[in-house]
């Protein structure tokens, strides 16, 4: 069943079946469907859109969609605030399709069936399954090419791959043949936000994936995670979302 269309604070991520009768809506969020079983019918600006089993969709937070489900139908949907995970603002701007095939395929399916297994439903496992699912899409999906300029695709993968390595905007818009300038124009309006900030989300979206292996101290993934030290890890960490480190693992464990 649909939840209802009121903007959440942060990520919920949940498997969802759509009813066989017509029925529409938007919402301040926005949100993705990753198809599992069956078939839902989606009509977007005047296109309609299949989600199956290969087959997933973006949409974009304000955008009024009518949806219609098949029997059997199920999806793992993920609804996304904006800025709650590093996700680049330019690839949540339109309606979108993409194909549930390879890896990505793969790691939704193994997501959905942890949720599934899960005994109770905590904040944490929202927010780590909607980090490791936006990571997933964003080394899958390539950008349009038609009309763009800006290599964001680039800069996304760029970023993700150097976490660990202090940001230097003047280095980094010279890496991609940018006046820092331009470069920090460009950044804001293909990401919606600058490239310091997009870079605290990305570290701290991949911390929540580490944070659930007991195994690893809560300094190495401050190192990992590129902070100098666990001090200003936890502080950054808090100020996002609301618990230090520490009691967010416990409370993840329940």
């Amino acid at each position: 069943m649909p939840k209802p269309a009121d903007a959440p604070t942060a990520p919920l991520v949940e498997p969802r079946r759509y009813r066989p009768q017509p029925d529409g809506h938007q919402h301040g969020y926005h949100q993705l469907l990753f198809g599992l079983a069956g078939a839902t019918e989606l009509a977007l600006d005047g296109h309609v859109y299949r989600v199956d089993g290969c087959t997933g969709l973006i949409v974009p937070a304000g955008c009024h969609h009518d949806y219609l489900g098949h029997h059997g139908n199920l999806q793992l949907v993920a609804d996304f605030p904006a800025r709650s995970v590093a996700l680049p603002a330019r690839l949540m701007a339109r309606p979108r399709a993409f194909a549930l095939d390879g890896a990505l395929g793969g790691r939704v399916r193994a997501l959905a069936a942890w949720r599934a297994a899960a005994p109770a439903r905590v904040p944490q496992a929202d927010w780590q399954t909607a980090a490791t699912l936006a990571a997933a899409l964003a080394d899958c999906l390539g950008m349009p090419a038609e009309g763009e300029v800006f290599p964001l695709t680039a800069v996304d993968a760029y970023l993700r791959a150097n976490l660990a390595a202090p940001l230097r905007v003047p280095e980094l818009a010279g890496h991609f043949g940018w006046s820092v300038r331009r470069f920090q124009t460009l950044f804001a309006e293909a990401f919606g936000d600058t490239p310091h900030r997009y870079q605290t989300r990305l570290r701290l979206d991949r911390a929540l994936r580490w944070l659930s292996n007991p195994r690893l101290p809560l300094a190495e993934i401050a190192l990992m995670s590129g902070y100098p030290d666990q001090t200003t890890f936890t502080r950054s960490f808090s100020r996002r979302f609301g618990l230090p480190p520490g009691a967010w693992r416990a409370g993840a464990r329940g």
